[in-house]
Formats: C-alpha cells, sequence, structure tokens
C-alpha cells in the first residue's frame, strides 16, 4: 500500500515510497532534496519500509477475513476511525 506525506519544505505531495531504500536520495524530498529527520536518516528509511510492507499485509490480512463466510460483516468504517484516531494520537503526543 502505497503512503502519501507532505513535505514542510516545499509543501509537495509525494510517495514514501520515494525516500525509502529504493529511492535516488533517500530520506530527502523528491522535489526539493529536503533531508528529513536529519539525525534519523537510517531509521527513516527502514521505518518508511516497514510501514508500507506492514500496511499492505494490514489490507491483506483484512482481505482474507473479508472473503471467509465467517458469518459476520467487519465494520470497516469502525475499524478506519480507530485506525486513524490512534494514528492522530501518536501524530498528537509526538508535537
Amino acid at each position: 500500500m502505497r503512503i502519501q506525506a507532505n513535505c514542510n519544505t516545499c509543501e509537495r505531495t509525494f510517495l514514501l515510497s520515494q525516500i525509502g531504500p529504493d529511492s535516488d536520495a533517500p530520506g530527502r524530498c523528491p522535489f526539493c532534496g529536503a533531508r528529513f529527520a536529519r539525525h534519523y536518516t537510517s531509521l527513516l528509511v527502514e521505518a518508511v519500509h516497514e510501514a508500507e510492507i506492514e500496511t499492505a499485509r494490514f489490507v491483506q490480512v483484512l482481505g482474507k477475513l473479508q472473503a471467509m463466510e465467517a458469518g459476520f460483516d467487519l465494520d470497516i468504517d469502525g475499524l478506519l476511525r480507530s485506525f486513524e484516531e490512534q494514528v492522530r494520537g501518536n501524530e498528537r503526543a509526538s508535537t
């Protein structure tokens, strides 16, 4: 799953994979070249890679549950709201 982000310097939107380990300039904005997490570049690149793998896995596992005739329906809207609340909670805690 592709995750988008916005550069705080040039304000352009990019895919996190564009700053990941396979990019031309890992840890830098693909548009203006601003360095992200200057002191944590190697950790940032690893975290980008993990985030994309884990979100894809999350979607894949939910798809497996949806494909089963289990006698229940997943509350996707509730799940997404909860997911957003938790992610935004992390965002607030870090500021």
